[in-house]
């Protein structure tokens, strides 16, 4: 058996027993690991009273190899993301992309950098502006794509290889994997000028370009669409309940 040390966030949590809970945690060095809390529901416990979610945590577990719930001994609070735990809008927000996160990453797959991205991630999300928190959410479930290899290719067609853009119309095909040229998928629909510069910026790995656009607008929020499409289609997930609805 193996003393782990390493930080974490609770991607999801349930009750055990009277007493104790199960994490499924997301760690730096481990992935995904499940453990139990034994006692964490105890009013003196202090494993209880430091595990929350979309905390950033400081945690020791016991690694018995073979056993599929690994026990929690100690937990310690590294960053509390006050601003969100205070804002029902964005705790429902981060809350849609853990489950995403968890959806595609399956137990005992390495994980540093989507652990990585979620730091990150939860640092911007305390800053981020009421009308912005769904493009906080697309960008963000497109870049943890992207680090599993889902990406979609920009900047060429994808069936005649042509270097893209050169003045042809466009078209983004979330079947294919991404930009065509209308010569050779005349079916699609054509990206606009601002829609194309739109998709590029949320493929972009600097988040501040696309704060710079200000409130979304019509443009945006049709390749917003577009982004959730093509994620849920490669990385074989469902849509955001939002879009689902439209």
């Amino acid at each position: 058996m193996a003393i782990v040390r390493t930080e974490a966030f609770v991607l999801k949590a349930f009750r055990y027993g009277e007493t104790s809970m199960i994490y499924r945690l997301l760690t730096r060095d481990r992935g995904v690991v499940p453990v139990i809390a034994r006692g964490a529901r105890s009013p003196r416990s202090r494993l209880g009273a430091a595990v929350n979610a979309f905390r950033r945590l400081d945690v020791t577990y016991y690694d018995k190899p073979g056993r599929e719930i690994q026990t929690l001994s100690q937990a310690e609070v590294v960053s509390e993301h006050r601003e969100i735990a205070s804002s029902l809008e964005k705790l429902d927000v981060a809350g849609t992309w853990f489950r995403f996160l968890r959806s595609i990453l399956p137990d005992g797959a390495p994980a540093e950098p989507l652990y990585a991205l979620a730091a990150i991630a939860l640092d911007r999300l305390e800053r981020v502006a009421p009308a912005s928190l769904f493009r906080w959410e697309t960008y963000h479930r497109a870049a943890a794509a992207g680090l599993l290899g889902l990406a979609p290719r920009l900047e060429a067609c994808m069936a005649c290889e042509r270097p893209l853009p050169d003045g042809r119309e466009l078209a983004f095909s979330i079947e294919d994997g991404g930009l065509v040229c209308l010569a050779c998928v005349p079916r699609l629909r054509p990206l606009t000028g601002p829609e194309y510069g739109i998709l590029a910026l949320y493929h972009h790995p600097d988040w501040k370009l696309l704060e710079e656009l200000g409130d979304p607008d019509g443009d945006e929020r049709r390749v917003q669409a577009l982004v959730h499409s093509f994620v849920a289609y490669h990385a074989d997930v469902l849509p955001h309940r939002d879009l689902r609805a439209g």
